[in-house]
Parts: structure tokens; C-alpha cells; sequence
């Protein structure tokens, strides 16, 4: 996921430190305790309703969050005038989409340097897509 954010130093100050140090990324946590009232109530609308016993299903677990998610700051800086004019997110299906939709703001030079960090951290050759697979999202905010 790539996330661009604009404003004022004060404003990127804190949302730096918000993105990179006061969010929980990653945790022991993976999935969400379900509360007892729930699965008390899943029991009795389940197996109690028929006679019978034992037919109770258990719910799933959700996923609280993904144990390898992590944020990490490629670049900081100034620029010569903002390239966003409204707060938006979008979503691209691929790497060649989110090129496409930063190129229409003149940033798509962002985008190169993501992938160029993805490429390196994990260590792709120079043809590495970065995304066709799914591995490098877009989505700004």
C-alpha cells in the first residue's frame, strides 16, 4: 500500500510519527476474541432450536489484522506545489493502473520509488512487476 500525504510541516510531522511509531502494525493477535454473549447466542439459535444436541457450529475467526503488515517511510521532502487538491483514495488492480493514475497528477515517480524499495527489500532482479501479483498495492489516501 502506498500512502502520499501533503500539508504542512507541522501536520507530516504528526502524521509521520502517527503512521510509524503510534500504529500497531503488526501483533501476537491475529484473530479477534469473540465475546461469550456471542457464543452464547450462537449455541441456543444453532442447536437448541431443534432438540437436538450437539449440532452447535462455531463461528470463525476473523482476522484482526495480517502478523506482517509493516509501514515504513521511503521519502520525505518538500515540493514545488501540491499534486493533490482533495483528500481521496483510490485503488489500482495493478502496478501498470497505479503508475497511470499518479502519472495524471505528475507523481508517478512515486510510484517508481516504491517499487524500487519493494525490489530491493526483497530483493527482485530489475524486471520485477511489483504489484502483477498483488504483492505491492496501490492506494492513496
Amino acid at each position: 500500500v502506498l500512502v502520499v500525504a501533503e500539508g504542512g510541516e507541522k501536520a507530516i510531522k504528526r502524521y509521520t510519527r502517527l503512521m510509524t511509531v503510534r500504529m500497531k502494525w503488526k501483533g501476537e493477535d491475529f484473530y479477534e476474541e469473540e465475546e461469550e454473549e456471542e457464543e452464547d447466542l450462537m449455541e441456543e439459535d444453532n442447536g437448541n432450536d431443534n432438540g437436538e444436541e450437539g449440532t452447535t457450529t462455531t463461528k470463525a475467526p476473523r482476522k484482526k489484522f495480517n502478523p506482517n503488515n509493516e509501514c515504513e517511510l521511503i521519502w520525505t521532502g518538500m515540493a514545488v506545489k501540491r499534486a493533490f487538491h482533495s483528500f481521496m483514495f483510490q485503488t489500482a488492480a495493478n502496478s501498470t493502473t497505479a503508475r497511470k493514475i499518479l502519472e495524471a497528477k505528475g507523481v508517478a515517480h512515486y510510484w517508481d520509488l516504491a517499487v524500487g524499495h519493494y525490489e530491493r527489500k526483497v530483493g527482485l532482479g530489475g524486471n520485477g512487476a511489483g504489484g502483477e501479483d498483488g504483492s505491492l498495492r496501490f492506494r492513496l489516501g
